[in-house]
C-alpha cells in the first residue's frame, strides 16, 4: 500500500554530520543520506570558503558508507555544478571508499546552481558515471509569487500551516527524468513547523526530502544552514513515533527515488 516517506539529506560533508547527526540518527534507527563535496573533505578548501565549519574526513565518511541505513551521495568535487566537478567528485569519492558498482548513484546539486537544459545536453555523461538520480530543492507548481512571499512570513511568523502552504508544492508523488525536490531546513524553522509539513506528506501519501546542512549545539547557530541538536532530536523522536506507529517511513534519497519510480 501506497504511504508517506521522509528522507533526511545533508549537504557537504561536515564534521557535525558524524559527531552529533549520526549519533542521533542511530539512537532513532533513521536512514539519512550525506551528500559529500570530495574536495572538502579531504582538506582542499580554505576555511570559509564553503563554509566556517569543519569536515569530516575520509575516515568517518568510510564508516557512515559501510552502515547500512544511511547513503552517501555526491555533491561535486569543488562544489559546482559542471559534468567535469560533478564527475571528479564521485570518482574521487568511490576510490577512496573503494565503491563496488552502483553504490554511489545520487547527485545532490550546489546551491541547486544545475541548469536544466545543461543538465539535458549531459544527462547521458552524468549517467555514464552512474548518477541516476540530481536532488534539487524547491519547486512551485502554481502561484510561485505569492509561495515565495508566504515562505518568507512563515520564517519570521513561525504558524505552522503558512510553512506548510509554502513549501507542500516542493512534495512529490511521482519523479521524472531523474530529477527529485528537497525543502531546505532552515535554522529558524521550527519542529511544529516540519510537522505540519510530514502531516501533509502523510494525509496525502507524499515523498518529502528534508535538505540540511549542520547540526550544532543549541545557541551555537552561526547562519541560516545550522539547525539546532534538541530541535533535531525532537524531530527524529516525532518521526520515530510516526514509523512505529506505521503511518510513514524515513527512507534515504536513494530509496525515496526507486519508490517514486514505481508510482504512476
Amino acid at each position: 500500500m501506497q504511504k508517506a516517506y521522509v528522507c533526511f539529506s545533508f549537504d557537504d560533508g561536515r564534521i557535525d554530520n558524524y559527531t552529533i547527526a549520526y549519533p542521533i540518527l542511530k539512537k532513532y534507527q533513521l536512514p539519512a543520506t550525506f551528500n559529500i563535496t570530495t574536495g572538502y573533505v579531504e582538506g582542499k578548501f580554505q576555511k570559509g570558503r564553503l563554509t566556517y565549519a569543519d569536515p569530516m574526513n575520509m575516515q568517518m565518511v568510510t564508516e557512515l558508507f559501510h552502515d547500512h541505513h544511511l547513503e552517501i551521495a555526491g555533491h561535486g568535487y569543488w562544489h559546482m555544478n559542471t559534468v567535469e566537478d560533478i564527475a571528479q567528485g564521485i570518482t574521487e569519492l568511490k576510490y577512496h571508499l573503494n565503491a563496488p558498482e552502483g553504490a554511489i548513484n545520487g547527485f545532490a546539486s550546489p546551491g541547486t546552481g544545475l541548469d536544466m537544459s545543461y543538465y539535458h545536453e549531459h544527462k547521458q555523461e552524468l549517467s555514464d558515471y552512474g548518477i541516476e538520480y540530481i536532488r534539487l530543492s524547491l519547486r512551485y507548481l502554481s502561484n510561485r509569487h505569492i509561495k515565495t512571499f508566504i515562505r518568507k512570513v512563515s520564517r519570521v511568523l513561525s504558524f505552522p500551516m503558512l510553512y506548510r502552504l509554502a513549501y507542500q508544492d516542493t512534495l512529490m508523488d511521482t519523479v521524472e527524468d531523474g530529477i527529485v525536490y528537497s525543502v531546505p531546513v532552515l535554522s529558524s524553522i521550527s519542529v511544529s513547523q516540519l510537522k505540519a509539513l510530514i502531516s501533509y506528506a502523510i494525509k496525502h501519501k507524499k515523498v518529502c526530502i528534508l535538505m540540511l546542512h549542520s547540526i550544532v549545539e543549541d545557541g551555537m547557530v552561526r547562519d541560516n544552514w545550522d539547525y539546532e541538536k534538541s530541535k533535531f532530536e525532537s524531530f527524529c523522536h516525532y518521526l520515530s513515533v510516526m514509523q512505529q506507529q506505521e503511518q510513514m517511513e524515513v527512507v534515504t534519497s536513494q530509496k525515496a527515488y526507486e519508490l517514486l519510480k514505481t508510482r504512476k
